[in-house]
């Protein structure tokens, strides 16, 4: 037993002690982390661009540093991501608290500073690898993992599904964005992993779907409709078996069966569905979470054009939509959220039209630039991927944050690296 141990040890020693290997093993894990293992996925991030970026076997850090200047000049749209870093710090420094927001915002939008050198380091370790595909690869087997966790928490734990993120929002959200970028069909896919993908999906969109998050629906509806025009397009190759269909069907109905079997369940159900439904169709105002967030819209966008250039700062969005509800709404509100539940509003707030034009730009960048690649080299997986990148994260950002949390920024930006490094990839 012990020499099996030792035997199966130096086997994977061995597979890992080449670059190849490495990164299909980091991609493929990091795809697992990302919707199943929350910030786990931030510290493979951290370790990996430690790793490409200054230990790296194939490339020195003196050739990177060049390199990145090289793909500034080639393609100068990727400018955006380090600006937006920069800016998004520089709207924070002024005020009493300008030091500590700046440094503050300098830790949570991190990724986007070394997106460019860490795409040249992956790209040089290995220079003919599918990223994004095995990317999808580890989002289809981190997804088969989120329903059974749903379910547990709802029945066992007596929690509204937020897997390990302490968070329903992020949990549906990167649920959301992980069976659209899974349910790809990748041209070395065979079928069973075209099974798996749609698996992945339904999974996927039924775990965002048990956290019965209203301001999901547009995400989820984005997504599914982007996939069914994948079908119609004739991007999936896939035909299911009636089988398949059938199982697939009955393990969703019971899935929402047993998540509402328990009080819990039926709690969580009836406040956050059938109440507001109830209140909606008697005439009634909405319930306390819709009217916030709606406030929240309104002074948010009051306090926008107070300061429509520049803005006040990130950090200080909530506190000038506080600041202008009594004018506007004929009453003061304290709200002490970190974020306006709109993050293209809290960007606007935060750093005026500037800010948030390069917001924008951020979000649809994975879109433009599969759309280009496939211009160019007929890569229509890519777009498809781009597509539903910038589908789920644009939507997301309606009724979310996006950029504030680690989990959903290390998504965003590593999915986004590896159109990068197909960028690279053909330039080469």
């Amino acid at each position: 037993m012990m020499r099996r141990v030792i035997g199966m040890l130096f086997k994977i020693i061995n597979f890992l002690d080449h670059s190849y290997s490495r990164n299909v093993s980091f991609t493929f894990l990091v795809g697992i982390c990302c919707v199943f293992l929350g910030s786990v996925s931030t510290a493979l991030f951290v370790a990996a661009s430690i790793a490409v970026i200054f230990i790296n076997p194939k490339i020195s850090f003196k050739n990177i540093c060049k390199e990145t200047l090289v793909l500034l000049k080639s393609v100068p749209t990727l400018s955006i991501f380090p600006l937006f870093y920069l800016l998004v710090i520089a709207t924070n420094l002024r005020g009493d608290n300008a030091l500590y927001d700046a440094l503050f915002l300098a830790g949570s939008y991190w990724q986007f500073l070394i997106m460019l050198p860490v795409s040249v380091g992956l790209f040089h370790l290995s220079k003919d690898i599918n990223f994004a595909g095995l990317f999808s690869n580890g989002c289809r087997v981190g997804l088969l993992f989120v329903v059974p966790l749903s379910l547990t928490q709802i029945h066992f734990l007596n929690l509204r599904p937020e897997g390990i993120f302490s968070n329903a929002l992020v949990f549906a959200s990167l649920c959301i964005a992980g069976a659209g970028l899974a349910v790809i069909e990748w041209p070395e896919d065979t079928q069973k992993t075209r099974t798996l993908s749609w698996i992945s999906f339904v999974a996927g969109i039924v775990a965002a779907l048990l956290t019965f998050s209203r301001g999901m629906v547009l995400p989820i509806a984005g997504v599914m409709l982007i996939a069914i025009w994948c079908r119609f397009k004739g991007e999936t190759k896939y035909q299911p078996k009636l089988k398949t269909i059938i199982i697939l069907g009955v393990a969703t109905v019971a899935t929402f069966t047993a998540s509402l079997q328990t009080v819990n369940g039926w709690r969580i159900f009836n406040e956050r569905i059938l109440q507001p439904i109830e209140m909606l169709a008697e005439g009634k105002s909405f319930d306390r979470s819709i009217s916030q967030r709606l406030d929240m819209q309104i002074t948010g966008f009051h306090a926008f054009l107070k300061a429509p250039i520049i803005g006040h700062g990130i950090q200080n969005s909530v506190k000038e939509a506080n600041a202008v509800s009594e004018q506007v709404l004929n009453r003061k509100t304290e709200y002490t959220y970190t974020h306006l539940h709109n993050d293209y509003l809290t960007h606007a707030v935060g750093g005026g039209l500037i800010l948030l034009a390069i917001f924008i730009a951020v979000i649809f960048s994975p879109l433009f630039m599969a759309w280009h690649l496939n211009k160019k080299k007929k890569d229509s997986r890519l777009f498809t991927y781009g597509l539903m990148l910038t589908g789920a994260f644009s939507t997301i950002a309606m009724t979310n944050l996006v950029f504030r949390n680690d989990q959903l920024t290390t998504m965003f930006c590593l999915a986004t690296i590896f159109i990068i490094i197909r960028y690279i990839q053909n330039m080469h």
